[in-house]
């Protein structure tokens, strides 16, 4: 019992989970629908290549950039004016921080934000600049959590859960509302998912108004916590790991999300790390839009093929959210990339003098190749001195174009040409091989 008291949340309790209701979705969005963007639902440029109509949802949009401003936002008119007054304590790895805290500031409400190590430098540097007191704590957004309701009990502040508190999955259904005003023809809704909340209230929203719709919840197949939930019939914790969808890597489900959307929901999805990839590059590519990890999921799952059952239809993708951290933005662009086989990897064992060295270059060059990085290794190389090690990052047009840097490389180099990027680090596969369209 003593354990309970020590961390407890009364709005999100295990013990008795609160069902989210319809009707409070209707009543935050007319609380909230005077103050908070009404961001567009703007078609594909490109659903003739995805084979389906699709339409983004675009959440990165609101002036923090993501839909946590919307629970943020009915949580905070929710509160007495001696609440207010005293102040609020959340938890958070950016996006419900940034968020809550802007609408704090408007509203004079002193804020204090815990946060684990790991959040990016320019979230913590956000909310300073909101005015909230900001506590680094703990060694992920668990132990953040804890902290933070220990500090709610001990200087009598409010805290508000920012995954699963009722007031802010109401908030979150808004989006649901919208993207029935401005797509009342949509067929399937993707969400992305962390906790549960936002693809809770999206199901609400959807099953209350359009039953026939789909509605299909995706998270990063290395932090499947709701996958696993739905699987065993309760709520799962899982390992916390690092992904490109950073802001969703939340390890348990939260419980009131997870009552509201186990009958709701149509289909769950994961969603390997290289596709999310792919998504930010193709967004930023051939949509130009700036998403973070998060907000690329369900474009992933479309580019994955996980959802053939949706070709020709008309689809909903929302893109939860564009926070992505610039160091982790370049990452992830170079990791799709190299996922699309147009960033190659390899190294080749050359005589060290500039004619060698020219030659090399001189047949990539010859054949349309880009060197974007290289490496000269003249120490670690066994048996002759006489001999150097050099390590390159090659821009092709794609696949096809990739496979015949290796012919030509294995060719002229085959005893020391080793190509380290997927598929061409196997030995066993064959030359010839193209992994053909989805």
């Amino acid at each position: 019992m003593s354990k309970r008291r020590d961390d407890f949340d009364e709005f999100s309790d295990p013990e008795n989970p609160r069902e989210l209701k319809y009707e409070e979705i209707v009543k935050a969005s007319d609380r909230i629908r005077s103050t908070i963007v009404k961001t567009p639902c703007l078609a594909s440029h490109h659903s003739k290549e995805l084979i389906m109509h699709v339409y983004y949802k675009l959440e990165n949009l609101q002036r923090t950039g993501s839909f946590k401003e919307r629970g943020a936002l009915n949580a905070l008119l929710g509160l007495t004016a001696a609440k207010k007054k005293i102040g609020v304590v959340v938890s958070s790895v950016g996006n419900h921080a940034v968020a809550i805290c802007h609408h704090a500031n408007l509203m004079n409400i002193p804020m204090t934000v815990v946060m684990p190590p790991t959040v990016p430098i320019n979230k913590v540097q956000q909310c300073h600049a909101l005015g909230a007191k900001v506590l680094v704590q703990g060694n992920n957004i668990t132990d953040a959590q804890r902290f933070a309701r220990s500090l709610a009990r001990e200087k009598g502040l409010t805290y508000i859960n920012g995954r699963d508190h009722p007031a802010m999955l109401a908030g979150h259904g808004t989006v649901a509302m919208e993207i029935l005003e401005q797509v009342p023809f949509v067929e399937a809704v993707i969400v992305p998912v962390g906790t549960g909340g936002l693809a809770a209230a999206t199901a609400v929203v959807i099953k209350q108004i359009k039953p026939s719709c789909l509605v299909y919840g995706v998270e990063p197949e290395v932090m499947p916590a709701l996958f696993n939930s739905l699987e065993r019939g309760q709520p799962e914790t899982c390992p916390i790991v690092n992904t490109i969808a950073d802001s969703i890597a939340i390890p348990g489900v939260g419980v009131n999300a997870f009552c509201t959307i186990k009958s709701r929901l149509d289909k769950m999805l994961l969603v390997k790390e290289d596709w999310i990839a792919r998504s930010i590059l193709h967004l930023i590519e051939k949509e130009r839009l700036v998403v973070e990890g998060a907000g690329a999921c369900p474009l992933a799952a479309i580019l994955a093929d996980l959802v053939p059952e949706l070709k020709t239809k008309t689809v909903v993708c929302v893109l939860s959210g564009g926070n992505i951290d610039t160091i982790l933005l370049a990452r992830a662009l170079d990791r799709g990339l190299a996922a699309e086989a147009r960033l190659v990897k390899f190294k080749v064992g050359l005589k060290d003098t500039n004619e060698d060295l020219m030659q090399l270059l001189g047949l990539m060059a010859a054949n349309n190749y880009n060197v974007t990085r290289q490496f000269r290794d003249q120490v670690w190389v066994e048996d002759d001195v006489y001999h150097c090690e050099f390590k390159f990052v090659v821009e092709t047009r794609g696949m096809e174009h990739a496979l015949e840097l290796k012919r030509i490389m294995e060719k002229a180099y085959p005893c020391s040409a080793i190509f380290e990027t997927e598929p061409f680090n196997d030995r066993r596969t064959c030359p010839c091989y193209v992994r053909k369209a989805v």
